[in-house]
């Protein structure tokens, strides 16, 4: 069985619930079996692919953390910019970590890697405050 990196073939489930909202059931990715696919550099090992949505376990060094990391590393970016006089605010807080968790897959572990989650982090909290690229790289260093 061939399953490629990049595609991922099943969208999770929408579950229809009582009160007139949809909440999305993600997979608790069962894995049996692996294939042999090329890593990044072009080496081929072998990567376990979970049996019930298809995708394929990052199982690279470069792994993916929970959102409580990026919790925390937006409440010291608050107290590093408190300290140069900007005050972030709990709402800009709450829509930061809204959005973050209602991306898909950003706390799914299992297949996204640390360099990605990065990037989105970045362009959400650039997003909301007006805070330079390095500052947000450098809280997530010290995290």
């Amino acid at each position: 069985m061939l399953v490629c990196l990049v595609a991922r073939p099943l969208k999770p489930l929408l579950i229809y619930t009582s009160n007139l909202h949809y909440s999305i059931v993600k997979c608790d990715h069962v894995s049996k079996s692996k294939d042999w696919l090329p890593l990044k550099n072009g080496i081929i090992k072998r990567h376990p692919y979970c049996e019930l949505c298809g995708t394929v376990k990052n199982v690279s060094s470069d792994r993916g953390k929970r959102l409580s990391f990026f919790i925390v590393a937006v409440s010291k970016l608050r107290k590093l910019m408190e300290k140069k006089g900007y005050k972030i605010s709990d709402a800009q807080i709450r829509l930061i970590i809204k959005e973050l968790s209602e991306l898909e897959d950003f706390n799914d572990t299992w297949w996204i890697t640390f360099s990605r989650q990065k990037e989105i982090f970045v362009s959400v909290i650039k997003k909301y405050v007006n805070v330079s690229e390095d500052t947000i790289n450098s809280i997530l260093q010290k995290c």
